[in-house]
């Protein structure tokens, strides 16, 4: 259903007819009924008058009152029971469009190509366009089906009106154009400032988790910073509102202006019948209904109407942030699961003078950076913050493959792989690893999501440490973690670190990689989780980044990253050799904490 293309208003009509046909059919046809009341209330109300003033005058039967009465019942019946059968309609037809609609954002967003999350205007974008699509598209199509109402209903009173006098209705056309224009123009422009007022929201947003996260309420206490970021948050209130007020005084005024110009010549419009009425062109329950329908006609120019075109101006501007959104390149197979290889062992790795530099950018991060590795080795890439560490592992992860020069593993070009390959063969634990509000169970298995085995699950539990909280926990395994549930465990940051590498001690890659998930640890516990992770998986090829070099003591083989190409490589000891190194300042500048790790181990 979501295609990169252009969506228009009639999407608004052929989303929902696709995907909820009945009830968009009911709908429909509800309006059409509905749209026709204004004319057909008119003529029933003029026969009843009619027919009454002719008994009252002693002209006709009082038999005869019955049939306007019938179809004023009958009048009365539609106009109150349909709507309320329906709310039950949009209902069941809401859930539903809302389940496929939702399915098709998160499978487009899954798809995306990585720059798009890491690029600000299209971040944007997405947050923009996926917060509540089945809002705009139900509302977008309810208001297709409020403005054909309008339209209908509108036309089949000025057929009456024109039928008595046809230069009245000219008149009612040619006072409804402007009216119409200026709508438009008001809805195009509070949508863009609604784009204003949402940045500027999410901002507050942020600052109002801070002030009243859970999570944050140790270190509000202790530093005291509530009174300065509330007073940044009233500030962004205050421009949220200012913006939302500029939008509400904007509509208020045009639609409030054509409101008045509307009823004005609507009195016009109602003293220009009263010659037809006085030559016997109009019966007098023709007039008064007419009088009547007129009024009821200003009020949906004036408001309905207009506010109607307003929201379709608005959805307009929605459906191009839509497009947009629909048309954001993709990466092939971004959402298949994982894919393996029969038979891979892996050999070796090799980046062949390989540069990169991030879309829209024009620094290069990495500038010809070759190096090799192999399997019975494991490796740490270490260098400071912004050296590209991370980078190396984007690229080689396929997130990104925009990328100069080559990259191999077992000699085989990486381009060659396909995405569900590069799944299967490469797992991460990420410096801003995921936390899932799932059971202890699932976090573990998604590390491995084509296969479930309990005791592999168990043994990864095992080895980092958590068997004695599960073993203390009533659901055991199937215990939620997180605070999204009431009996739930929170969990502490050092068992969600752990939680996560036992995640990767359970996927069966061949190659795995530790992206700094221990920065936050102090450098004793950092060493204790990578010597356990490395005793543990000795089987598998393991490549370590960071900046702190806990992991790089224990590794075969080091490589220092500095300007975005390896500028030193070597073991610990022979790094430290070389005379004024990079690795050799990095390790004397961090050397009292290892120092102190290892008065405690031997203390």
């Amino acid at each position: 259903m979501l295609t990169s293309r252009k969506y228009t208003e009639f999407d608004l009509i052929g989303i929902p007819l696709r995907v909820i046909p009945v009830q968009t059919v009911a709908a429909v046809g509800y309006m059409l009924v509905d749209a026709l009341m204004p004319a057909y209330q008119t003529l029933v109300m003029a026969y009843f008058i009619n027919t009454a003033t002719h008994i009252v005058n002693g002209r006709a039967e009082y038999s005869l009152i019955y049939k306007p009465l019938a179809l004023i019942m009958g009048y009365v019946i539609v106009t109150h029971l349909l709507p309320s059968l329906m709310q039950l309609v949009e209902l069941t037809g809401r859930n539903r469009l809302n389940v496929r609609l939702k399915r098709e954002m998160v499978l487009k967003r899954a798809q995306l190509e990585y720059q798009h999350i890491e690029n600000k205007e299209t971040a944007e974008l997405i947050h923009r366009v996926c917060g509540d699509p089945v809002g705009h598209f139900m509302g977008g199509f309810n208001n297709i089906m409020s403005g054909l109402n309008l339209l209908i209903g509108t036309a089949s009173l000025l057929v009456i009106v024109m039928s008595s006098t046809f230069i009245t209705g000219i008149v009612i056309v040619l006072v409804a154009v402007p009216l119409f224009y200026i709508a438009m123009k008001t809805g195009k422009a509070n949508y863009v400032l609604g784009m204003d007022a949402q940045r500027i929201r999410r901002r507050s947003a942020d600052l109002a988790h801070i002030l009243t996260s859970r999570e944050n309420a140790e270190e509000r206490t202790l530093f005291g910073y509530s009174p300065a970021l509330r007073d940044r948050y009233d500030k962004l209130y205050d421009q949220t509102y200012a913006v939302e007020k500029k939008i509400q005084i904007r509509s208020f005024i045009h639609l409030k202006s054509g409101s008045i110009i509307a009823l004005l010549i609507g009195i016009i419009i109602v003293a220009l019948l009263l010659p037809a009425l006085h030559l016997g062109e109009l019966t007098i329950g023709l007039y008064i209904s007419l009088v009547t329908a007129i009024f009821s006609l200003v009020q949906r120019m004036s408001w309905q109407l207009a506010e109607t075109m307003q929201e379709h101006a608005r959805m307009k501007e929605y459906l191009k942030d839509f497009s947009a959104f629909a048309g954001l390149s993709e990466k092939m197979d971004a959402a298949a699961l994982p894919m393996e290889i029969d038979g891979f062992v892996f050999q070796s790795l090799e980046f062949r003078q390989v540069s990169f530099r991030y879309p829209d950018t024009e620094r290069y991060i990495l500038n010809q950076c070759s190096f090799t590795m192999v399997s019975g080795k494991s490796y740490a890439i270490v260098g400071e913050n912004g050296a590209g560490k991370s980078t190396l592992i984007k690229l080689l992860t396929g997130m990104y493959d925009n990328y100069e020069g080559e990259i191999y593993i077992n000699n085989r070009n990486l381009r060659e792989y396909s995405y569900p390959e590069l799944k299967s063969i490469i797992a991460v634990v990420f410096q801003n690893y995921a936390r899932y509000a799932l059971t202890i169970q699932d976090n573990v298995r998604l590390g491995d999501i084509l296969r479930l085995d309990e005791e592999r699950i168990r043994h990864s539990i095992s080895k980092m440490n958590l068997s004695g909280m599960v073993q203390g926990l009533e659901y055991g395994l199937d215990t939620y973690v997180g605070k999204i549930k009431e009996n739930s465990l929170d969990l502490s940051g050092g068992q969600w670190q752990r939680l996560a590498v036992a995640r990767l001690l359970y996927s069966s890659s061949a190659i795995h990689i530790m992206d700094e998930p221990t920065a936050a640890l102090d450098p004793i516990e950092e060493s204790r989780l990578y010597e356990m992770f490395s005793s543990i998986r000795a089987d598998r090829f393991t490549i370590y980044i960071t900046h702190r070099l806990g992991a790089a003591r224990i590794s075969d083989e080091i490589l220092v990253v500095r300007n975005g190409r390896i500028a030193e490589q070597g073991s610990h000891e022979q790094l430290l050799e070389i005379p004024d190194g990079i690795y050799g300042k990095m390790f004397a500048s961090q050397k009292s904490w290892y120092e102190a790790e290892s008065m405690v181990q031997h203390g």
